[in-house]
């Protein structure tokens, strides 16, 4: 009995199906031993509300509606099953690079070994091969650290990538972190997982961050009380003529440079809030649009550190005015008035301003 060459194709595909319903009808799919130890039971149904709806979007062929629930659940609860579905609708949408990534997270993060998995990874490795290139994933200890190969940027870690067979090196750099470099050997025929381990830095003293609002600091002026005058009929001694007195009165240009400075201060937090929301956008972007983020995020990095150092010099220009304003002392003016009656009483009286 031989079966129509249609029929035969769609039990092929329902063969190849069948592992990805069965992970779907699973009540409670497979989780890496960590991966839900720190989240709260509603980030848990979140997921899972996602990935059913994921699902729902497969079944129909909505594919991109389908990647888009399946990567959201895998970022909210990194999950082997949501990995191996994700692989799935990548091939199905003829983005096997895609499909091989995600079979190799799925297998990195299953506990059992999987020989069909397995095999559907070679076969889209020898794919690989055939056009030149091969799959590597670079892993870091913390995730989250810039990736380098052979000197050119290109992502966040976990990072993975296509390159030609051969040595290279990956260069990574973390906030706090010492920055480490390792040299792999890619085989064209097996993709390979890169694994760098960063070392933190040396305690620092805490310094000044460029970032934080600058502020004007309060600046200690000695209260001086004011002298009283009281009529004398006996002391014939005049008000000394070199006294003087405190100036309170401040500048305009102290009052404009404190101004410009506060300014200046006020475009560095606006800048600082546009750089952490640039590389958050760059952290969760796709390969293809990450090197578009990261300079964005870059230019925001630099705006902020300039308005950082010109508020700051600004400010501190204007806190110097400010002290010389408060403290400036000058000659005053004094009056000195002396009269007698005609009762041979004498009386004497003086002010100074």
């Amino acid at each position: 009995m031989f079966l129509e060459p249609r029929i035969l194709a769609q039990l092929l595909t329902a063969l190849w199906l069948t592992p990805a319903l069965v992970v779907a009808q699973q009540t409670e799919p497979p989780k890496p031993a960590d991966s839900d130890s720190s989240l709260s039971p509603e980030s848990k149904e979140h997921a899972k509300q996602l990935y059913e709806q994921g699902l729902a979007a497969y079944r129909a062929g909505h594919y991109p509606e389908a990647i888009d629930r399946l990567l959201e659940a895998d970022r909210v609860m990194p999950n082997a099953a949501y990995s191996y579905n994700i692989a799935l609708v990548y091939q199905a949408m003829n983005d096997n690079r895609s499909a091989l990534r995600w079979l190799r997270s799925y297998l990195r993060q299953s506990s059992d070994k999987d020989v069909k998995a397995e095999t559907k990874v070679r076969a889209l490795e020898t794919e690989l091969q055939r056009k030149g290139l091969q799959q590597v994933t670079v892993l870091s200890k913390p995730p989250g650290a810039t990736l380098h190969i052979d000197g050119a940027v290109l992502g966040i870690t976990p990072f993975t990538t296509e390159i030609a067979p051969g040595s290279h090196y990956a260069t990574l750099s973390l906030d706090g972190y010492k920055a480490a470099q390792q040299s792999f050997e890619l085989r064209p025929d097996r993709s390979i997982d890169v694994e760098i381990t960063l070392a933190p830095t040396a305690a620092q003293p805490v310094a000044p961050s460029p970032n934080s609002t600058l502020a004007p600091a309060a600046v200690p002026v000695s209260a001086q009380p004011a002298p009283v005058h009281v009529l004398s009929l006996s002391s014939t001694q005049p008000f000394p003529t070199d006294s003087v007195r405190a100036s309170q009165s401040v500048r305009p240009l102290t009052w404009a440079t404190l101004g410009v400075g506060v300014i200046l201060a006020g475009g560095n937090v606006y800048f600082e809030f546009a750089r952490a929301r640039a590389e958050q956008e760059a952290r969760d972007a796709s390969q293809a649009d990450f090197q578009a983020d990261y300079d964005r995020m870059k230019s925001r990095q630099t705006a902020a550190r300039v308005l950082a150092i010109a508020g700051g010099a600004v400010l501190t220009t204007g806190l110097v005015l400010l002290t010389v304003d408060l403290t400036r002392r000058g000659p005053t003016k004094t009056a000195d008035v002396r009269g007698c009656g005609s009762a041979g009483l004498c009386a004497s009286f003086g002010g100074h301003f």
